[in-house]
């Protein structure tokens, strides 16, 4: 695909990167002289110098044969003009990220299309989704929807007590009813791996599983991280959109205790005002005495959403040293995000990695209808149409993933408005879509045999 990416803040180069590693040609276009040639020497992708939207750079020539516009500049005025100039001159589909609230909302006021704007991603919304579903699910580390939820990717950490550490997949098949669960990567430390069934189970392994909702329970007990007791009691260190939207989130869903605290007097005030069954406190999130004072160790949740890394890092720790089980900590710088893992913070949240998923998922081309990755790896998950020429027609996927690179598997089949978790006997059909997870270095050959 022929991408131009207009900004390079950190959603700009993450973008840049991670397409331009799977063969894309990249255009960047950024007005920062010194960050354009730092960018020139990092990356393999085509750097241009621009302030604004001018005629140099904006024209016909550079825009025919761009497959999509992505606009992820630091003033959205500029982001929504510059999709709609790059719409007119050639552009086939184009995004735009808008970051302050009185634009969060304009696909609902303006007709997008008229404007020539096919989308609007907004990233505290992201993040705010993503923070949710971890809520809702407590036991798990991650967790990715699929089709309205009808199928999930979820992640979560095999206990020292579960039953399956020492056996390898395939026994842990023997033990348990897994004909609706895959395990579709297991992350051991800092690598990531796609499983086959002689991977033998350690302690501390994290599980990404692909199943329906219902069946949930039976993955918490194969890997003894299910925690029955419903987490009720959270706190939040923080202020701003993002924290306003989580607090209203929770007074919606009902039965929860919150607590927010801000250094911020004038936040403070108007969380006071604004949430109904919410206690703001005024205080430092990092003081000890602070957190003690106000019954963190009587948490089931601690979040730090400060627009601080490192404050949200030592607030976060602090929790854990304090016996608070589950927190959630926005790390917002992408190379810090391997390095959490190691400390012990598993639930990281990255508002460029949100941003950027929603608009990979939003992106087709050939026969792929999405991509995203998991954060924090080089694991990449693919949906692709199979279509009625596809040489893969009927193949048990058993003899069908023999075929397929060893890091790369077929995670689940989406036909007929149905969800399939595959089995061996199982084969792909002419408009099935298909997830496929795989590290990056598959992508190419996976791509070729099904995109």
């Amino acid at each position: 695909m022929n991408i131009i990416i207009f900004g390079a803040g950190k959603t700009g180069r993450y973008l840049a990167q991670t397409w331009s590693s799977e063969g894309n040609n990249i255009t960047l276009i950024e007005s920062n002289p010194e960050l354009c040639e730092n960018l020139r020497n990092q990356l393999d992708v085509l750097v241009i110098e621009s302030r604004g939207i001018n005629r140099e750079v904006f024209n016909s020539e550079n825009f025919r044969e761009c497959d999509h516009f992505i606009a992820v500049s630091s003033n959205d005025e500029v982001n929504i003009l510059s999709a709609s100039v790059a719409k007119k001159i050639g552009a086939r589909k184009t995004v735009v990220r808008v970051r302050e609230d009185r634009f969060g909302f304009v696909d609902e006021l303006i007709d997008l299309n008229y404007f020539g704007i096919d989308m609007i991603v907004h990233p505290e919304m992201e993040l705010s989704r993503e923070i949710e579903n971890l809520l809702s699910y407590p036991s798990a580390i991650d967790v990715y929807e699929f089709y309205n939820g009808r199928i999930m990717l979820f992640s979560t950490l095999v206990s020292q007590d579960s039953p399956i550490v020492g056996h390898s997949l395939a026994e842990a098949a023997t033990l348990f009813s897994l004909e609706h669960v895959r395990v579709v990567v297991i992350e051991r430390g800092l690598e990531a791996h796609i499983p086959r069934g002689d991977f033998v189970v350690e302690k501390n392994d994290k599980f990404f599983v692909i199943t329906g909702r219902e069946y949930l329970d039976e993955v918490f007990a194969m890997t003894g991280s299910h925690d029955r007791h419903k987490s009720r009691n959270i706190m939040i260190h923080g202020g701003g959109k993002l924290v306003e939207t989580i607090a209203k989130y929770l007074e919606l869903q009902g039965g929860f205790h919150l607590k927010i605290i801000t250094e911020d007097e004038k936040q403070a005030e108007y969380f006071s005002e604004t949430l109904n069954d919410c206690l703001v406190v005024h205080g430092e999130g990092t003081d000890l005495n602070t957190l003690a004072a106000e019954g963190i160790i009587e948490m089931d949740f601690f979040l730090a959403l400060t627009v601080s890394d490192e404050i949200n890092v030592v607030s976060s720790l602090l929790a854990n040293h304090l016996r608070v089980n589950r927190t959630i900590t926005r790390i917002e710088k992408i190379d810090y995000l391997p390095v959490s893992k190691t400390i012990g913070l598993s639930r990281c949240v990255n508002s460029s990695i949100a941003t950027a998923n929603a608009i990979m998922r939003f992106m087709k081309h050939g026969k792929v209808l999405s991509s995203s990755t998991l954060k924090g790896t080089n694991v990449v998950m693919m949906t692709f149409q199979v279509s009625e020429d596809s040489r893969y027609l009927g193949i048990p996927l058993s003899d069908l993933q023999a075929q397929i690179p060893r890091n790369a598997i077929i995670g689940a089949i989406y036909r007929d408005s149905q969800t399939i978790v595959p089995s061996g006997e199982d084969s792909i059909k002419p408009g099935d879509e298909m997830i496929v997870i795989l590290e990056r270095e598959a992508l190419r050959r996976v791509e070729k045999m099904f995109g």
